[in-house]
């Protein structure tokens, strides 16, 4: 959980949200900035047939409904509430809370661009190898038989960050099991025998040059 600077909630409300709880969409009246507390939730955009989803906040993250994105809650969730205008003044006279806004802002635009790469450029095979080298460089622990990677999100999960469906994703996990490129290990957890071997399903996207060590996101 990221460190929440000392005195940041100072002025903030608490809001208790169950699992599913839709917090925020694009045309709510909420104007409001919050700090996640604990739990998990979801931004995400959505059409008539379809939801891409582009990032989820965790505890220490701040965010604001003044967006075109759907939030909803994922886990049940704590969340500490401000009016945006009262943030801004808040703002303008602590400055230590704009890193963390900048951290935030900054995954979000990431996985933005990542999706819209990814959804121009890739099949769905090469943006799930991403997806798990990514989790590897960022989380994954090295072990005598691969590298063993933390699954926090559901497979309905992954799909919607992949812009994919659920059985898609689970399909081509069988089919590396079976390969042999990766294990599963429960419900939360895969073990990847070979980063290469996974890397060969993540061709480089059109104009952009191989990068196995940044690959690893």
């Amino acid at each position: 959980m990221p460190p929440i600077p000392d005195g940041l909630l100072a002025g903030f409300a608490a809001r208790e949200l169950a699992k599913g709880c839709l917090f925020s969409t694009p045309s709510g009246g909420r104007d409001q900035v919050f700090v996640v507390g604990s739990g998990r939730l979801r931004v995400y955009l959505a059409g008539e047939s379809r939801e891409l989803s582009l990032s989820y906040l965790e505890p220490g993250d701040i965010y604001t409904t003044h967006t075109p994105t759907y939030v909803e809650a994922v886990l049940p969730t704590t969340l500490w509430v401000m009016p945006t205008a009262a943030f801004a003044r808040r703002l303008a006279v602590d400055p230590s809370v704009t890193p963390v806004m900048m951290r935030v802002l900054g995954r979000l635009l990431a996985n933005a661009v990542n999706l819209i790469e990814d959804l121009a450029f890739r099949e769905v095979p090469a943006r799930l190898a991403r997806f798990l080298l990514g989790l590897a460089n960022r989380r994954g622990q090295m072990t005598d038989d691969g590298w063993l990677i933390p699954l926090d999100l559901g497979m309905e999960d992954i799909a919607s960050l992949l812009g994919t469906t659920r059985q898609t994703v689970s399909s081509l996990i069988n089919q590396w099991e079976r390969e042999g490129i990766l294990e599963r290990q429960g419900r939360r957890a895969l073990r990847v025998r070979s980063l290469a071997a996974l890397a060969v399903h993540c061709p480089a996207s059109v104009g952009q040059p191989t990068d196995m060590a940044g690959a690893g996101r």
